[in-house]
């Protein structure tokens, strides 16, 4: 008999500092995510972890499993599947070369593809199409977290209040700010080349970071060109799903906390998790003909 298989993403887990989204101080989720494994257990259940389960954006690698590891050995007693986000993308090279003892490390992952009922799911986080973040090397979305990092920092808090993270602000700004940053290394670079003699070339304009919408859009051509059913991700921060090819496993970073279940013949449903209990989650995505026009339905 299959396993039912639930999915969490985007716990953003750090070290305890006030650049960490998951156990900053006055956080119940540490105690809320060992009530969910509780439960996960109690139903016989298969855990996929579908990417940012840690934040080594904004802290130290070692001092995050450290500060955090008996709750990495209570998620490995469960032996989960652990695909890789870009939070912590630093463990990719752990995929192959298995240096990390806990059984939290055994089963990491990139995207995968598993056939449940008689339909094809393709799971991944999500960031492996989204322009801003995709890729091993640090890139605009990880220089946009150093600055969220700081302002943290500076704030006390990775929250400016009970439903928006400063990291979420600074997101909304990211264009404005990754177009500062660029203005002026394209001074810079045009007195370097010029000096040297060369023409520069005009770079590209800069992309917003984790715009939903756009997102939507992108997994949605990712679906068409890989030919799959459906697709189970995480990144955006937000659940829901568009009919029955798409679902969000939302985060553990935000307002709530959220899981999908999927059942062995196929179905798939949203929760949240709230004081120890699931509760549905029957958020419906519309998806935009241009990402200006992305509705959300709670």
């Amino acid at each position: 008999m299959e396993n039912d298989i639930f999915i969490i993403s985007d716990l953003h887990i750090g070290d305890g500092s006030s650049r960490d989204n998951f156990g900053y101080p006055s956080s119940d989720r540490p105690e809320q995510l060992k009530l969910f494994l509780d439960y996960l257990s109690e139903q016989n259940g298969e855990l996929i972890i579908l990417g940012d389960l840690f934040d080594f954006w904004q802290a130290n690698f070692s001092h995050v499993l450290i500060k955090n590891m008996s709750l990495i050995e209570r998620l490995g007693r469960v032996k989960p599947i652990y695909v890789i986000g870009n939070h912590d993308i630093d463990l990719v090279g752990f995929i192959e070369h298995k240096l990390l003892q806990p059984n939290l490390f055994q089963n990491l992952s990139g995207p995968f593809v598993r056939k449940i009922g008689n339909k094809t799911f393709y799971f991944m986080h999500g960031h492996e199409v989204d322009p801003y973040n995709k890729g091993e090397i640090p890139g605009k979305g990880r220089l946009l977290a150093i600055f969220a990092g700081m302002a943290e920092s500076l704030v006390g808090s990775p929250r400016v209040s009970d439903s928006s993270s400063v990291e979420a602000v600074l997101e909304q700004a990211g264009e404005g700010i990754m177009n500062a940053i660029k203005a002026f290394m394209r001074k810079l670079l045009v007195k370097i080349l010029l000096g040297l003699g060369a023409q520069p070339k005009e770079i590209s304009p800069a992309q917003n970071p984790d715009r939903a919408s756009e997102m939507l859009l992108h997994y949605k051509a990712h679906r068409e060109e890989n030919h799959y059913d459906v697709a189970i991700v995480g990144h955006t921060h937000r659940p829901g799903r568009i009919g029955d090819w798409y679902f969000n496993s939302g985060s553990w970073a935000t307002s709530d906390n959220n899981f999908i279940r999927i059942f062995p013949n196929g179905e798939v449903q949203i929760f949240d998790w709230r004081s120890g209990q699931p509760v549905t989650n029957k958020t419906v995505l519309t998806l935009p003909e241009t990402p200006e026009d992305t509705q959300y339905e709670r």
